[in-house]
């Protein structure tokens, strides 16, 4: 059974997906899909995909804040708290987009640092 869905969970400093494209034409265009609800979307940006989006970046803090525990007490406890996150963060950054935009994955990169009281890499923080 799914979890239904409350787009108010969705935190306000969660990352919209930019758009990218090109329409032809002397005159500005804006790009925008109409969303269930009648109203307009950038892609990739209605209620549902962000509260997706969200979902999954959510899971994702969860796991990383147990596999950066695991890792400074165990076989990398030489490293800093910094470079542990910034080894993972490098790592989520995948050119298909895998685990999210560099906006979202930095958001939950930030969200780690902070459940675990960690310093936030500079390269991390959000703009």
């Amino acid at each position: 059974m799914s979890e239904e869905p409350n787009y108010e969970d969705v935190p306000a400093d969660y990352p919209h997906r930019a758009s990218h494209g090109a329409v032809s034409g002397f005159q500005p265009k804006l790009l925008l899909r109409s969303g269930p609800d009648g109203k307009f979307y950038s892609p990739g940006n209605t209620p549902h995909e962000r509260w997706e989006d969200w979902k999954y970046s959510k899971g994702m803090v969860a796991a990383m804040v147990e596999r950066c525990r695991q890792t400074k007490s165990g076989e990398r406890a030489h490293m800093t708290e910094e470079e542990i996150l910034l080894q993972y963060y490098q790592r989520a950054l995948k050119p298909d987009e895998r685990y999210g935009t560099e906006d979202q994955v930095k958001w939950t990169f930030k969200q780690v640092a902070e459940i675990l009281e960690w310093p936030l890499p500079p390269i991390i923080a959000l703009p």
